[in-house]
């Protein structure tokens, strides 16, 4: 059997090396993600947060074509309602959000469907001059249920959030600085990503965490998880009976 190609890398950067850096690393698939690859992703971070010297954490792609173009679609057709009830990047995504430090993602060229929901569950996101954005998913006959649906709709008001998800509107990087997807356009994202990282690394750590945690407490809806979770079981177990 072929071995599938793709990694996911974490090492320590920034000037006090307490900045866990993740890269998705597929270039050749345009960083798309397998299970594999999202299983070594919870690891990193597992591990990462339980490190006490780390500070922040920063997500970027391999190369500086394409930051993450969502779950490899070969993986699609062996996929059960169970599979969509416990979706692995949906776990992971939240475990991001809710890691107890601020998190950057440095977005070189497209985010697309599961790259663009690990994007939003980032604090902070800033992109190249060449970065679009997208959710394509309902074109797959499936929806963002990795927090893409949860996310985007608090981050850019409801109508721009059913632009791109019910009608497919894709979104260059000027009008996603001119929404909010986007804090920053760098021609130099990982550098930049790094060095507010940094910013926020030299603050206090507990009232950091304390403050994000009273961020996230913001109309926060818990069922919200439950309503994604079973509506890609529907149409997972859809897919499976039609063919």
């Amino acid at each position: 059997m072929a071995t599938v190609s793709g990694t996911v890398h974490m090492k320590y950067v920034g000037e006090s090396d307490n900045i866990a850096l993740f890269i998705l690393d597929r270039p050749d698939k345009a960083n798309a993600y397998h299970n594999a690859m999202i299983c070594q992703f919870a690891e990193q971070l597992a591990a990462a947060v339980a490190n006490p010297s780390i500070r922040a954490g920063v997500v970027t792609g391999a190369g500086d074509r394409v930051f993450c173009a969502g779950a490899d679609i070969s993986s699609f057709a062996n996929r059960s309602y169970q599979d969509g009830l416990n979706l692995l990047s949906r776990q992971l995504f939240d475990n991001w959000a809710n890691a107890p430090w601020p998190t950057v993602a440095a977005i070189q060229g497209p985010a697309i469907a599961g790259g663009l929901e690990l994007a939003l569950a980032s604090d902070l996101r800033i992109c190249s001059p060449s970065s679009w954005f997208s959710l394509p998913e309902i074109d797959l006959g499936l929806i963002p249920a990795a927090g893409g649906i949860r996310r985007l709709s608090k981050l850019v008001n409801e109508a721009r959030a059913k632009a791109m998800i019910l009608f497919g509107q894709k979104v260059d990087s000027a009008t996603a600085l001119e929404w909010g997807l986007v804090s920053q356009i760098s021609d130099r994202v990982l550098e930049d990503g790094i060095h507010l990282a940094e910013a926020a690394a030299r603050r206090d750590p507990l009232a950091t965490r304390l403050a994000k945690m009273a961020l996230q407490s913001v109309n926060t809806s818990l069922g919200d998880a439950s309503v994604e979770a079973v509506a890609q079981a529907l149409l997972y177990n859809r897919k499976t009976q039609v063919e």
